[in-house]
């Protein structure tokens, strides 16, 4: 929010007037939200008026000038750390807007963080799903996707997309799916197309969904607890990909997972060849065999 009202004052320093539609568009929020922005500027002493009228709207006194006295030097540092760091999440072009905030508040803080979600070789498929999906959550529109879902089928979802989520290495898009008439998690890798429909639904507030309340999780299925043992040799791969590893007294690694997709375990364990094997349950156990024995009917059949 502080780089919203951040936002708000500069597009007002560089226009004469601007309404509250035209703030609306540009800061892609609702008007009533710029309403209380506006709200809150005034109570932080910054004089915004708004006038009436057929050529009115919303404007600063003309000779205002931003001080940037009134933030302690430590403050002024922490508001560029943070917006730096939200800047690196974004996946959005606000390098502008930034620099212009630290010509203002000072080029003194250290260039502390750089991130990217992307995968080595991405093509930008996600970023450009991460971008047009949060501008329908901003603009409450429906979108409709080309999804491949964990039982292997490739379906075609409307969704009243309501928050992006990055969890378990990954972005996700909540939200109210009308094939299955529930609150699901989508994994922005598995949308093969996407497309924003001008269909607008009402705003919906859901609060925190990547909590424990949430068990059942992305696919809503309650989760499977597995222990595998992966061999020593295989420890540079374990560590990069597991979480609840302990080493047994060979030095072989005992890992534990709660799984909720079966045929991604099943390709995941499978890919560590012969240096894996699933120690419990039975169930499990025997699922890995008979896909072992499919993969090598399978080589059989092609001679």
């Amino acid at each position: 929010m502080v780089n919203r009202l951040f936002q708000m004052v500069y597009l007002l320093l560089e226009k004469p007037y601007m309404t509250a539609n035209e703030l609306s568009e540009k800061l892609e929020v609702s008007k009533r939200t710029i309403y209380r922005d506006l709200d809150q500027l005034s109570a932080a002493g910054i004089p915004v008026y708004t006038n009436r009228g057929k050529n009115g709207g919303i404007s600063l006194l003309s000779d205002y000038v931003l001080d940037r006295t009134v933030l302690t030097h430590d403050e002024r540092n922490k508001i560029l750390e943070s917006l730096q760091a939200l800047g690196e999440i974004s996946f959005e072009e606000e390098q502008a807007m930034y620099d212009k905030l630290q010509s203002f508040l000072g080029n003194e803080t250290q260039d502390w963080l750089e991130v990217s979600f992307s995968t080595w070789g991405d093509n930008g498929k996600a970023a450009e799903w991460f971008r047009q999906i949060k501008h329908a959550i901003l603009q409450h529109k429906f979108i409709e996707i080309e999804y491949a879902g964990a039982n292997q089928n490739v379906t075609v979802r409307c969704i009243r997309p309501l928050k992006l989520c990055f969890k378990d290495q990954a972005w996700y898009v909540y939200g109210f799916c009308q094939l299955r008439e529930d609150y699901r998690f989508f994994k922005l890798s598995r949308i093969s197309k996407l497309c924003v429909l001008e269909k607008q639904f009402e705003r919906e507030y859901v609060g925190k969904v990547l909590t424990n309340s949430y068990a059942k999780d992305i696919q809503g299925r309650e989760p499977v607890t597995v222990v595998v043992e992966i061999k020593k040799e295989m420890a540079f791969r374990v560590y990069d990909e597991l979480t609840n590893v302990i080493t047994n007294n060979n030095g072989d690694l005992i890992c534990t997972f709660e799984i909720r997709e079966m045929e991604w375990f099943l390709a995941h364990v499978i890919s560590y060849g012969e240096y894996a094997k699933v120690l419990e349950p039975e169930s499990v156990r025997e699922l890995v065999k008979q896909k072992v024995k499919e993969i090598a009917m399978r080589y059989e059949q092609e001679g």
